[in-house]
């Protein structure tokens, strides 16, 4: 199978470490390797080089180069502009299917998350090209066993399981982004999933339920194929045409063809400082070149990126991470709330530590 791997998004929910220009797939979090080359490691356990891809902002290009150089040019998508999954998802499908690779079964991943139950999960998505070859017309979704009622993620209502697979499930239902009062009805029923985000399908049938499900996408993908035999400023001008949508939204929650495959994989999107401590500073803090000083404290972590010494007397449950340009001090439980200083910075224009 095809491997497709998502790369393009920005965002600086790990401020001051990421930033806009560099976001956290590709940074070093503090076990010697970036999201983005992890990621890749992991679809080479799925596919042959030959058959990975990887799509991503053109404003990454130098940061794919640099880390994964043995990538081959042809098999890297640039998308112009932040547009969304929809926008993402269907010209990915077009490319490949330039590239004679449209009935072949294909996973699209993401080059941001982390698994700590990853051979399971590996070994789960090992089953994905005989599952599209038994149901051709479907599209197999990841889900997660829940372990909170999370109000940023969609929902897999799983109904009968297929024989001789108990984990994969035939979807009665697929619920985007629900409020917590629902979520939390969903986490007591017992037969409800996190989407991963996780989907795989043949790229044309991707492109054919896309159309069958929002039919003013026809003539929108049809532009797209016109624009990539033209130039790379028609391409841009197509890409715009798509709605700036979630592909969930636009297909995910309207086509009945949806089987699950579920598991419990220690999977996190790293979306906070909480998160990189739990999962990269069990064995301590993350200082390569500075020295770090822990007196009367506990429960503390310090992501250090300079040769500064930082130190922490009588704290708890406290993050600090130091950049050359910037710095965080957060408690644990405050960390979510990062976007709030980013719209302080945004407010009072320093957009330079952005």
């Amino acid at each position: 199978m095809n491997v497709v791997l998502m790369a393009g998004g920005g965002g600086t929910r790990l401020w001051p470490l990421s930033r806009l220009a560099k976001p956290k797939q590709f940074i070093d979090l503090g076990d010697g390797y970036s999201l983005m080359q992890s990621a890749y490691q992991r679809a080479l356990k799925l596919a042959a080089a030959d058959h990975i891809y990887l799509a991503t902002s053109i404003n990454y290009r130098a940061f794919i180069k640099e880390q994964l150089p043995n990538i081959k040019p042809d098999h890297i998508f640039y998308e112009p502009e932040k547009r969304d999954t929809t926008a993402a998802f269907a010209t990915v499908a077009i490319r490949l299917m330039e590239l004679d690779q449209g009935n072949v079964p294909t996973i699209f991943m993401w080059a941001d998350h982390v698994f700590t139950n990853e051979d399971q999960f590996i070994s789960d998505l090992l089953q994905i090209p005989h599952l599209l070859e038994e149901y051709p017309d479907h599209i197999v979704i990841v889900g997660h066993n829940p372990i909170s009622p999370e109000t940023t993620l969609g929902y897999i209502e799983a109904g009968s399981a297929l024989p001789e697979h108990p984990n994969i499930f035939i979807v009665k239902r697929f619920k985007e982004k629900p409020t917590l009062s629902v979520a939390k009805k969903y986490l007591s029923a017992g037969n409800f999933y996190w989407n991963l985000g996780y989907f795989s399908l043949r790229p044309e049938y991707l492109l054919n339920e896309l159309v069958v499900h929002n039919p003013d996408l026809a003539s929108i993908i049809e532009q797209y194929k016109v624009a990539l035999k033209k130039s790379k400023k028609a391409v841009a001008a197509a890409y715009q045409l798509f709605p700036k949508k979630s592909i969930e939204y636009l297909l995910i929650e309207k086509t009945p063809r949806l089987l699950a495959l579920t598991g419990n994989y220690g999977w996190t999107d790293i979306g906070y400082w909480s998160t990189v401590q739990d999962v990269f500073g069990q064995a301590g803090d993350h200082a390569p070149h500075g020295y770090h000083l822990h007196v009367n404290s506990a429960g503390n972590y310090i992501y250090n990126t300079t040769k500064q010494t930082v130190s922490l007397l009588g704290v708890k449950d406290t993050i600090v991470v130091v950049t050359d340009d910037a710095i965080l001090v957060t408690s644990k439980k405050e960390s979510g709330n990062v976007k709030e200083v980013i719209s302080r910075l945004e407010q009072g224009k320093h957009t330079d530590v952005l």
